[in-house]
């Protein structure tokens, strides 16, 4: 698998049920991408801001996305293709 790094902002529609944040599509370079599921998620930090990182996937391939709880913007961080 071939991983690409982005690391560029992005639009992004998601889901705020309870705690749980769910994305579910993406816009990235005039392309919506719709997702499927996240298969991981995980907290980092950068200073008192809280990131939340999303492993997900369209079914063709991986995204890696992040949430800065601060700032309240999305990053797509890395895509994985065969």
């Amino acid at each position: 698998m071939n991983i690409t790094v982005i690391q560029q902002r992005i639009k992004v529609g998601a889901v705020f049920e309870d705690e749980l944040i769910t994305p579910k599509w993406f816009k990235w370079m005039d392309k919506k991408y719709d997702l499927k599921n996240v298969s991981m998620r995980w907290k980092s930090f950068s200073g008192s801001a809280v990131i939340i990182h999303f492993s997900t996937t369209d079914g063709k391939n991986l995204y890696e996305l992040r949430f800065n709880q601060k700032s309240l913007e999305w990053t797509l961080d890395k895509i994985g293709a065969e």
